[in-house]
């Protein structure tokens, strides 16, 4: 019994020993910035466009799987392929100042993928004149 008792505590120990029970804890997205300042902006101006880096700080792949607007003056652009642990990615993000509303702009862009920290929201402000 006592012999029967020893290996099925040396049985227990060896994964862990060994580093056998890491599991993969998944994808994770870090962004360079979460908020993006335009500054005062012409409704005549051109188009502004921004690029976002990002990368993947998790240990598994990561995917971006929709980026929401919450307004037609937006646009974002983005790669759908894995992006791999480590590696670095980018989101385009394009405002069209003819289409903002004069004032005080602020737009929060959804971020979503398959990172583990869930949806991340974006802010892009600026000064429509």
């Amino acid at each position: 019994m006592r012999r029967l008792l020893c290996l099925a505590l040396m049985a227990l120990g060896l994964p862990l020993a060994y580093g056998f029970t890491d599991a993969p804890e998944g994808a994770d997205i870090e962004f360079q910035s979460k908020v993006i300042d335009l500054g005062t902006l012409s409704r005549q101006d051109d188009k502004q466009i921004v690029r976002l880096p990002f990368s993947n700080s998790g240990d598994l792949p990561l995917v971006v799987v929709e980026v929401r607007t919450s307004c037609s003056c937006t646009t974002v652009e983005y790669s759908r392929k894995k992006i791999m642990p480590g590696q670095r990615s980018a989101l385009t993000i394009t405002m069209d100042p003819s289409k903002a509303p004069e004032g005080s702009f602020y737009r929060v862009l959804q971020v979503h993928s398959t990172a583990r920290s869930g949806v991340q929201h974006i802010t892009l402000k600026a000064e429509i004149e």
